[in-house]
């Protein structure tokens, strides 16, 4: 789960929140220098720009990470779950494939 929220829900929302940031800074600017009616409104928000850049940043993350952190086997490896080997956890590991005849 925490896997899914780093690689796909944090890159897709985080233009947005830095959006909310900007536009909260922004209208407290404005109202702090007297000029409200110079506040940008949260109805003019580029969301169609927010959801591909939140896309593009998810793409980039997921690509990124199928390069860098590629721990898996060779295709025909034989995966053996962890196992519980007196009291201790054995990690699962890829053993290599048997050798074709």
């Amino acid at each position: 789960m925490l896997r899914i929220a780093l690689m796909v829900l944090l890159p897709i929302l985080t233009p947005t929140i830095l959006y909310f940031l900007w536009f909260s800074h922004a209208r407290r600017k404005a109202i702090a220098a007297g000029t409200p009616e110079a506040a940008p409104a949260l109805g003019d928000a580029p969301w169609v720009y927010l959801a591909a850049f939140g896309v593009g940043f998810m793409v980039l993350v997921l690509g990124a990470s199928a390069l860098f952190f590629q721990d898996s086997g060779h295709p025909g490896d034989v995966y053996t779950p962890p196992k519980l080997i007196d009291g201790q956890v054995a990690p699962g590991h890829n053993d290599p494939a048997p050798p074709s005849r």
